[in-house]
């Protein structure tokens, strides 16, 4: 049964990724389809990498997930001396992957042959997998090659653990070469524990996005230089970052009310796919806010609201700001890493939906290092009342770092529990 399963979820594969070409096509974010043609070789499997050593191959979604094991990656690679090869879905992914020092590639699809293809080819010593990268055919590729599996980060809903339980069989088939998930939180050890083929197999590590180093000083010195050449001076920053659309005519509005009370305070808004500009623009434009993009050759005067139009800069500008809002909240994306800010000892707005990261959100919480902000009202109210009480901005800043100093650590964790577990089984 599983068997079946496995082929019918193979042959729909090509399917789906037309249908989301297709969905992308009609999307703002078409411009990304242009290099649609250079990517097929890799995305196709026709050119996969071939190392002298066996590598360790780690596969993250995009540029968050590459991030989240950059400190991971280069450990494991180190420990079992061979090189490293990690696959990303995107370019931005891939990109950050190859900053790395890694052998950086665009993953295959997930479509049994091309898994497989790759798989012969690069001959990695193992798969390790990041958060939510649960991909059948390229599991099973692996375990029936002998690739021995780790899930590292990862993290379950329980709509998508209730889906690879209604499809039993054929989960059992893909984790069967799965060797361990380290999970982020007990909340999602229970859901993996429940699929068949990782009976025994879970444990609870952490989040390895706490332990992201700070950013590097050339995303600093280029926004320090911005930030001279233009008439912003001393004024305080708020920076929204990886923003979702219907996110960011709230954080405008929230914006422009705390401007009541504090006319000096400018807005950074980073989107998480900066080629859709236009949308922000418009709501700028209707209230007759004067803003820019980054990109801009010329910076203007009297901007207030700076559009940050390209990859690589939230955590410099998130150095540079007095309050931050994370983003993912107010939508239905779940958050992105709401202690990102706290690298740099800055309080974060964030919304109420976090459920991608609800250890951090609910410590942030407690410890009073973070504020839920549902309405622009609220998080107008909440930017004021830090922005005007040095003694409560003070507090905010020392407890979100104490917040995340607590919850550092899962490298280390992650690192000894692979070691530990290939020690035991052989591999």
């Amino acid at each position: 049964m599983g068997h079946l399963l496995l082929f019918f979820y193979s042959a729909l594969a090509p399917v789906i990724a037309g249908l989301y070409a297709v969905f992308f096509f009609f999307s703002p974010r078409m411009p990304l389809m242009k290099a649609l043609g250079g990517e097929l070789k890799e995305r196709l499997a026709f050119s996969p990498p071939s190392f002298p050593a066996r590598p360790v191959w780690i596969h993250a979604a995009s540029m968050g997930e590459v991030k989240a094991v950059s400190r991971l990656a280069p450990e494991l690679a180190a420990l079992f001396k061979a090189p490293l090869l990690i696959t990303s879905s995107t370019a931005a992914g891939r990109a950050e992957a190859a900053r790395l020092g890694a052998e950086a590639r665009l993953a295959p699809l997930d479509f049994y042959p091309l898994a497989a293809a790759f798989i012969n080819k690069a001959r990695p010593l193992m798969l390790v997998l990041v958060e939510t990268e649960i991909w059948p055919a390229t599991l099973y590729a692996a375990a029936n090659a002998g690739v021995p599996v780790f899930m590292v980060n990862a993290r379950i809903s329980d709509k998508t653990a209730a889906l690879y339980r209604t499809f039993g069989p054929l989960s059992q088939l893909a984790f069967s070469g799965v060797k361990r998930v380290l999970a982020q939180t007990e909340q999602d050890a229970r859901r993996f524990s429940g699929l068949r083929g990782l009976e025994g197999k879970v444990s609870v590590t952490g989040n390895l996005k706490h332990d992201i180093p700070e950013v590097s000083a050339t995303g600093q010195d280029t926004v320090k230089d911005f930030l001279e050449a233009s008439d912003w001076g001393n004024s305080p920053v708020f920076t929204a970052g990886s923003t979702h659309p219907s996110e960011e005519p709230i954080i405008i509005e929230a914006w422009l009310e705390a401007k009541k009370k504090t006319p000096e305070l400018k807005l950074v808004l980073v989107p998480r796919h900066p080629e859709r500009l236009s949308g922000p623009e418009a709501v700028l434009s209707g209230h007759g806010a004067a803003f820019m993009r980054w990109s801009s050759a010329v910076v203007p005067e009297a901007t207030d609201c700076l559009l940050v139009d390209v990859l690589g800069l939230l955590q410099a500008f998130y150095a540079v700001s007095t309050v931050c809002f994370v983003g993912g909240t107010l939508d239905d994306t779940g958050g992105h890493n709401l202690l990102e800010p706290a690298l740099f000892g800055k309080p974060a707005l964030f919304g109420p939906n976090y459920k991608n990261a609800r250890n951090a959100g609910e410590t942030l919480l407690r410890e009073k290092g973070g504020f839920l902000t549902e309405t622009a009202l609220q998080m107008a109210e909440t930017l004021n009342l830090l922005l005007r009480d040095p003694v409560a901005l003070k507090t905010s800043q020392n407890n979100a770092s104490r917040v995340l100093a607590s919850l550092r650590g899962a490298t280390a964790k992650t690192t000894e529990t692979i070691i530990s577990t290939w020690a035991i089984t052989g591999k």
